[in-house]
Formats: C-alpha cells, sequence, structure tokens
C-alpha cells in the first residue's frame, strides 16, 4: 500500500498543491490528470522519489520514501516508464533488457530465455537481441522499456505519459500490456492528459486548484476530469 501523508509542494513560493492525503491500494491503477503544467508529473517523480516534497511524506509498505530507503526500493519494488523511453540509446536490447534481470540469480542462458519470451509476448520476437536501441521505432522502444519493467517484476509501476510520442496502434498495444496483460499484480500509476489513458485505469487523481481528489473510475466522473 502506498500512504501519502499530508504532501506539499512549492517552487519558490507558487503552490503546486498541498496537504495531499490519501491511501493508494495495492495491484490498482492510477490516472493523474490535469492541464498542462498543474503538477502531474511532479505529483509522480515525488511518490516515486524522484523528487522530495516540500512537506509530508510517502510511506511504500510502512517504508518511507526517503534518501535512506530509496535504493532498496529502487532495487526491489520500482519500475520507471517515460515519454522518452529512458532507455540507453547506443546498447542493444540485450544491454537495456539485462538491467531488469540484474537483481535475479539467474545464468546467462536463463536471461535470455526470459527476454526472448517477454520480447515475443509483447508482439516483438523478431527483434535482434544484438540490434542496437535507436535502430527501433518508438512503439518498438516503449516496449522494449516495458519488457524491462516485466523482467524486474516490479511491484509499483510509475508512468509518465508513456503513451505521449505513440500513434494510436502502439498507444493501445502499450496500454493492453502495461493495464492488462502484465501490470495486473502490480499498482501502477501513469501521469496523463490523455483520456484514453485515463479512462482505462480504476481511478482517478486528479490535481486542480492546488488541490488533489481522489476519485474511483466511472464514465460519468471522467467528464468531469
Amino acid at each position: 500500500m502506498i500512504i501519502i501523508n499530508k504532501m506539499s509542494k512549492l517552487f519558490e513560493k507558487r503552490i503546486v498543491f498541498e496537504n495531499v492525503d490519501f491511501s493508494l491500494k495495492e495491484g490498482a491503477s492510477y490516472a493523474i490528470v490535469g492541464k498542462s503544467g498543474v503538477g502531474k508529473t511532479t505529483f509522480l517523480n515525488i511518490l516515486g522519489g524522484l523528487e522530495n516534497p516540500t512537506s509530508g511524506k510517502v510511506l511504500i509498505d510502512d517504508v518511507e520514501v526517503n534518501e535512506k530507503n530509496l535504493p532498496n526500493l529502487r532495487r526491489v519494488k520500482f519500475g520507471f516508464i517515460f515519454q522518452n523511453f529512458g532507455l540507453i540509446d547506443n546498447e542493444t536490447v540485450r544491454e537495456n533488457l539485462l538491467i531488469g534481470l540484474a537483481n535475479q540469480n539467474l545464468s546467462q542462458h536463463e536471461k535470455d530465455v526470459a527476454i526472448k519470451k517477454v520480447l515475443k509476448e509483447l508482439d516483438l520476437g523478431n527483434l535482434e537481441l544484438n540490434q542496437k536501441i535507436y535502430t527501433l521505432s518508438g512503439g518498438e522502444q516503449q516496449r522494449v522499456a516495458l519488457a524491462r519493467i516485466i523482467l524486474k517484476k516490479a511491484k509499483i509501476i510509475f508512468a509518465d505519459e508513456p503513451t505521449g510520442s505513440l500513434d494510436s496502434e502502439n498507444s493501445n498495444l502499450i496500454l493492453r500490456h502495461l493495464l492488462t496483460d502484465f501490470g495486473r499484480d502490480a499498482t501502477i500509476l501513469i501521469a496523463t492528459h490523455s483520456p484514453e489513458v485515463w479512462q482505462k485505469c480504476d481511478y482517478v487523481i486528479k490535481i486542480k486548484n492546488q488541490k488533489s481528489e481522489l476519485i474511483k473510475n466511472s464514465n460519468r466522473r471522467i467528464n468531469e476530469v
């Protein structure tokens, strides 16, 4: 469970959001929504330990997200997907995916088997493991990024506009894999401006006028975002 306890964020004297105070269920999906510049990415980054709150705290299974605990949280629980994919462009598909297996006691053969299996499940079975990342299309790169998260077996996935630079076909593919096929056992948090994304999530976290509201998703409430 993720507990957000009286979390506030200020940039200089500007309040981004204040006194956020609610809990997020394990295994549910959450879309963080709001107008451009409202603080969606900042909210996501604080939960994932990429930024610090001005006040308040975030707890993951009763462990505070802070400088002391972050290395272990990132190694064991966290997975990140970014709009720019977060891959190492001049490395191969294999080298990027081996990062997701870094903490698993597997032989090189077992790692290659796991990599080929997940690539096939993500409709990337035709990729050569020695291909450089920069030779792949945007949709292929985002699926490789998702494959790395799946291999890591991340318990909490933080995704910042994961479909923002993709066409409709690739966006739908990423969302299906993320929210349905592979994300069923993970807690998923997605910062997004896209109705096509937030309509597929279990809950919406709406940021407006420096406040945040946790909404159980439904077609009626979605229209209010």
